[in-house]
């Protein structure tokens, strides 16, 4: 019996403290002298700096070992990551797709809501939080499928599963409204400046961002839900979306990390970039993509004059056996430093620099969470849906490609650019528009470009992959997970281990259109446009 009780009291004490209840329960251990409430000035950078994984550690095992290698920007190339041949690191999904909403978003939210009775100042920062969290929702419920939506935040130990369509549905209502009530520009609100630290207290601009995104999750059911994707589009086309880079939503990370995690984890030599990115970027017209020198290096073989490879990426998926050849050692493959990390890198001469020498100097880039060149993109698609004041597919689609070159180029000297084939680029190849070609071929063209132009936003990526099947991604070399067979693509994350053994929803077999969980299944919106 001592035993039994035993064992009730532990499986008691895991069910406490799963990840998913997020709530107060550590009222047990209150001060009482301690502070009920926390200012929303203290709370909104901690949801925008956690909340999308802008610290290293969250940024490496979440977009780094994850998204960016599922929408191949990126290829492993460390033989102790197994993560880029599907097999699963749970802490590492945890840290870097779950608690990321859960813990930073939407039990802060909910937090700052109970204040505004009593705080009605905190109203516009409220609406700020609002379009976060609706941001990190769709996020994680495009990475998982159904998830614990509308209990989470609250304390509620097992929090219900929702499923992905009414999640969706109630994101673009969080968006709606939060920021129609910015809109109403409500007096006697609290003046958050620099704790704002996407926008600076800016709020037309989180209006932009809200509209914006709204087109961004209407297009997102635009193969399941048509009727509902149009409706949503067509209300925020009639709004004020980005209208320019100046209205891009980046966060900046410490001068330390050169603005963004990116930049701190790329000197490790655990990865590079991908073959396909790489293959795309020197094939898609007929010239080289103009931002390949930007963002990406010549490999040190070259430079050093040990290789005639100029640039050069890893396949996606290699085995550890694999990794110790000479083709897919770091000298021998582009890194992602570009002119950001090293300006002067990529005007070096092939055999021009001693092997083991690398010039110094950093470029700060933040971490762009939406930026105006996929606006472009989505009204180029949205026009080629024939949806109202989409404007013109062609002069949206280009306006998208030239608004990447000019985010590219930003903080780099013009000495170490050149834009005399940014014409060409547009003009040529599987590039141009052509009027004439059927809607698959331009929806081809638009999510390509748009794929290029949204790196290295990993998640967003390889959602948008899964939900059009562009562009044409290569299947990893090998599998380390059974449910995924060789030719075939992952569909989503399982879900963690926590939920799996200790919130009992997570079991039903109602989950995801019936199918249950499992990284073969295909979240709501994904129609099987890809294996």
């Amino acid at each position: 019996m001592k035993k039994i009780i035993k064992n009730i009291l532990i499986i008691a004490g895991a069910l406490f403290i799963t990840l998913n209840c997020t709530g107060d329960f550590e009222k047990m251990n209150e001060n009482p002298l301690a502070a009920k409430e926390v200012s929303p000035k203290l709370i909104l950078p901690k949801m925008l700096d956690y909340g999308f994984n802008c610290r290293p550690w969250e940024y490496q095992v979440g977009d780094n070992l994850h998204t960016n290698l599922y929408a191949q920007y990126f290829a492993n190339t460390a033989s102790y990551f197994p993560s880029g041949r599907y097999e699963w690191k749970d802490n590492w999904v945890k840290d870097g797709f779950w608690r990321s909403y859960y813990v930073y978003l939407s039990k802060n939210l909910h937090e700052v809501k109970q204040m505004l009775e009593k705080n009605p100042q905190y109203n516009n920062m409220y609406q700020i939080m609002r379009i976060i969290s609706a941001m990190g929702a769709a996020r994680t419920t495009d990475c998982f499928g159904d998830v614990p939506y509308f209990e989470a935040g609250q304390g509620i130990i097992e929090s219900k599963y929702d499923s992905q369509k009414d999640i969706y549905y109630d994101i673009f209502k969080e968006l709606t409204e939060a920021a129609t009530s910015l809109k109403s520009n409500k007096e006697n609100q609290d003046v958050y400046g620099n704790q704002d630290i996407l926008f600076g207290g800016d709020l037309t601009r989180w209006i932009k961002l809200a509209n914006s995104l709204r087109l961004r999750y209407a297009l997102r059911l635009s193969f399941i839900d048509a009727e509902k994707a149009k409706k949503e589009g067509e209300a925020a086309l009639k709004e004020t979306l980005m209208t320019s880079n100046a209205d891009n939503a980046g966060i900046k990370n410490a001068e330390a990390n050169a603005g963004h995690s990116l930049w701190t984890i790329s000197f490790w030599n655990e990865f590079r970039v991908s073959k396909t990115m790489i293959d795309i970027m020197l094939t898609q017209s007929s010239v080289h993509d103009p931002r390949l020198p930007l963002w990406f290096s010549q490999t040190q073989g070259y430079v050093y004059g040990k290789s005639d490879i100029q640039y050069q990426g890893v396949p996606n998926g290699l085995p550890a056996s694999e990794l110790t050849k000479p083709q897919y050692t770091a000298v021998n493959n582009s890194c992602v430093w570009g002119l950001y990390v090293y300006p002067e890198w990529n005007q070096k001469e092939k055999g021009s620099v001693k092997e083991g020498t690398v010039p110094n100097g950093t470029i700060v880039k933040p971490q762009i969470i939406m930026n105006y060149a996929e606006v472009c993109f989505l009204k180029a698609e949205a026009a080629l849906r024939g949806w109202a004041t989409s404007g013109n597919a062609k002069v949206n689609y280009e306006e998208g490609i030239l608004a990447s070159f000019a985010e590219a180029r930003q903080g780099v000297n013009s000495t170490l650019y050149s834009t005399k084939n940014d014409d060409e680029y547009i003009h040529g190849g599987n590039v141009k528009w052509k009027d004439t070609n059927d809607f698959e071929t331009k929806l081809k063209q638009i999510i390509t470009q748009k794929w290029i132009a949204i790196y290295p936003n990993g998640t967003e990526a390889w959602t948008e992959f899964r939900r059009t099947g562009y562009p044409l991604l290569t299947p990893v070399v090998q599998s380390d997970l059974s449910l995924i067979k060789s030719g075939e693509f992952i569909k989503k994350f399982r879900y963690i281990d926590d939920e799996r053994n200790l919130n009992r929803y997570s079991k039903q077999t109602s989950l995801n259109q019936g199918k249950g969980d499992g990284q073969n299944i295909r979240v709501w919106w994904d129609t099987g446009r890809y294996k």
